[in-house]
């Protein structure tokens, strides 16, 4: 069977190479966008993705991690006394105009954890260490935020609202969705940022092992009014479900992800169908001499799983190379497994899917219409 469907294929090359570009850019178009995706909403999510902190505390206003209001710090005090907590530790986040040492003028938000407990870190640094933050002026730039300078070091003077700062650790996308992070202290980030010196956008709290972080959590809403206490995970994803509802991101990706399926199935569809269309006399020889439809009809699941096959690993290598070189431009992510046997899945649904009307088409053919 394998050998007879590879022989069809053969011997009409041009329909074979149509199916498998159909896989090829279908799969690709949902991995691209996929990928998008996943860069995306890691952004939405990135501060709290990257802290260690247990719970997060907040302003009750706030209902995602982009905005998060401002809090008292006498909640610093008062929240110590929750029996489990180890550290609260606060957390600025303000908006500044950084001018870099060519001139040029950008935004910035600057994000400044509590020192020296650095319950959020820089990441993917390339260059410093994170003990450079407590220095005189001491920031954490990223190099795709600020492209214009040919060649960032450790020790470039830059301006933040009038304030002489200096770079002390150079990142490699660490980015934010709301725009550049540049990470300080939070007493700095007070500073630059022209903030209230006590209140903070959010606390930031580490439990004692032996607690568990639900009670304590529990323990905070009951306690205290006017804030909010969030584990760490559900306040990723409440962020993540706030910004895809509010920006349509998830609706335009899936949109375009179900395109590109059912595009896929039209073209492969089609093709095997053309394809049979022109081979009815060799399938109703093969009744003729006694295969059954259900034989015929394996011959055609086996053509159309050999295409997505092909088509599959193509694509496979053309989303790898995209990934490698979109990275180049700032936007990292990773694919991961249960994308991947998200992609075998759709390869499979839309390669069966078309191959059905071929299977409808030959199945109704008569043996003795080899004779006629």
């Amino acid at each position: 069977m394998f050998q007879q469907a590879l022989q069809f294929m053969r011997y009409d090359k041009p329909k074979t190479i149509g199916a498998v570009l159909g896989v090829i850019v279908a799969i690709f178009l949902i991995g691209q966008q996929a990928g998008i995706f996943i860069f995306l909403t890691g952004l939405m999510t990135t501060l709290v993705d990257h802290s260690s902190a247990d719970i997060w505390v907040t302003s009750n206003k706030a209902l995602e991690a982009n905005r998060l209001g401002t809090l008292d710090m006498s909640y610093a005090r008062e929240l110590k006394s929750i029996p489990g907590i180890r550290e609260v530790s606060p957390m600025v986040v303000a908006g500044a105009s950084a001018r870099l040492s060519n001139g040029e003028q950008l935004p910035v938000q600057l994000v400044g954890p509590g020192a020296p407990e650095f319950l959020i870190e820089p990441w993917r640094i390339v260059e410093g260490e994170v003990s450079g933050l407590l220095d005189k002026g001491g920031i954490s730039v990223d190099v795709f935020d600020l492209k214009s300078i040919d060649e960032l070091h450790v020790g470039e003077p830059l301006e933040i609202n009038g304030e002489r700062v200096y770079v002390k650790i150079v990142t490699s996308g660490a980015r934010g969705f709301g725009g550049s992070l540049v990470l300080t202290t939070a007493e700095r980030a007070r500073h630059l940022g022209k903030v209230d010196p006590n209140t903070a956008s959010a606390l930031l709290i580490t439990v004692k092992e032996g607690y568990s972080v639900d009670s304590v959590v529990a323990q905070i809403n009951k306690s205290f009014f006017g804030i909010r206490a969030w584990e760490r995970e559900a306040f990723s994803s409440q962020t993540r479900k706030v910004n895809l509802g509010n920006s349509g991101i998830g609706t335009s990706t899936f949109t375009l992800i179900i395109f590109a399926i059912l595009s896929g199935m039209v073209i492969i569809g089609l093709t095997l169908y053309s394809a049979a269309i022109e081979r009815l006399n060799d399938f109703a020889t093969m009744k003729a001499i006694g295969a059954s439809n259900g034989y015929v009809t394996r011959i055609i699941i086996m053509q159309a799983l050999l295409i997505a096959t092909v088509g599959f690993i193509l694509a496979a290598f053309l989303l790898v190379g995209f990934q490698l070189g979109i990275a180049n431009a700032g936007i990292f992510f990773d694919y991961g497994w249960k994308l991947w046997l998200g992609l075998i899945v759709a390869t499979l649904v839309l390669s069966l899917g078309g191959a059905l009307l071929a299977v409808n088409r030959i199945r109704k053919v008569e043996p003795a219409s080899v004779f006629r």
